[in-house]
Parts: structure tokens; sequence; C-alpha cells
């Protein structure tokens, strides 16, 4: 489905397609705009609020709402399209996350790959779709640790990547990267 986006084309960033390298568009959506509104709830509602789409969206639906102007919170995309941006098709995007920044570190609330490209599908055309996003997430924000809250299912993930979990949070996994440690 096309919907008429105004993101922004920030970088391209790496995957695996059938296990050959290949250059996905990382892009910004724009909470001020109402057509990037509607492609977030048009991810939601293909999935069926059966993930994290649903909380990127309702967030970005909550900013747009409220007219934040001082735009704190980031939301990206990954997508296969490579051009036209605004004129994003919802059908190309592979995953999204959302970034807020705080004083000392960003947190990335909420990070989602489409359902049948993510890691636990042996059948996926795309790999390395999420390490993919918060690696660009790193590189998009080099000067400030990253902090994150994960699921018990990605935690091996986040390991993977070089997080680190922090010991002294018992009631949730919370993790952080500092490339400078």
């Amino acid at each position: 489905m096309n919907i008429s986006f105004k993101g922004h084309y920030i970088c391209d960033s790496q995957v695996k397609r059938n296990n050959k390298p290949c250059a996905l568009s990382f892009v910004q959506i724009d909470t001020k705009n109402k057509s990037d509104i509607a492609a977030l709830k048009e991810l939601d509602y293909m999935y069926e609020r059966k993930s994290y789409f649903g909380d990127i969206s309702d967030n970005a639906s909550l900013d747009y709402r409220c007219n934040i102007s001082f735009n704190d919170k980031k939301y990206y995309v990954l997508t296969s399209q490579k051009r036209d941006f605004e004129k994003l098709d919802s059908d190309m995007i592979l995953g999204a996350v959302q970034v807020e920044p705080h004083e000392n570190c960003n947190e990335i609330n909420y990070l989602q790959v489409i359902p049948e490209q993510n890691y636990f599908n042996p059948e996926r055309e795309y790999k390395n779709l999420g390490s993919s996003i918060v690696n660009t997430i790193m590189k998009l924000f080099p000067e400030k640790k990253l902090m994150l809250y994960s699921s018990n299912s990605a935690i091996n993930f986040y390991k993977k990547l070089g997080f680190t979990q922090d010991k002294s949070e018992t009631r949730f996994n919370k993790f952080f990267f500092d490339k400078n440690m």
C-alpha cells in the first residue's frame, strides 16, 4: 500500500538478503506529518497490534496530536525502498524503532522487525535487520550511550551486539551500550 510520507532519508543500512550483502534505507519519520503517522498506523494494523509497531504508532500519534515541537523522540523505519521517500511504500518497511534522548543516554523505547523477517523465522529473506537498526542508531548518536529494556526473548540479541546488562536492576532486563567501555 502506498502512503504518502514526508520521511527523511538518513543513510544506508547493511543487512543480508538471501545471504548476500544488501543495503536498505534508514529513514526518519516526521511526527508533524499526518501521512507519516498514518503509515505507522498502517503497519500496526497490518500486524493486528501483535507487535511493537502498535506502541511506536501510538507514541508517534500522541506526539502528533500534542504538537510536540521540541521533537525529543525520534522515529525511524528501515525500508527496502531506495527513492521517493515522500511516497514511502508501507509494504516495503521491514522494521521500525523509537529512540528517546535523555540527559546522559539515548533510550531505545521500542524496536520491531516485521514478524515474517525476524530472527525466529528460519525462512526469512532478510537477515540482520534488528542488528542493522541498532548499529545505525549507534552511528547516529555516537556521543551518548544507549539504554533499553529488553524482553526475555531478546536478551541474547542485545548481548551479541555488545550491550551490558545492568545487574542492579532486578525487575526488568535493563541494558546499556557504551562504546567507551
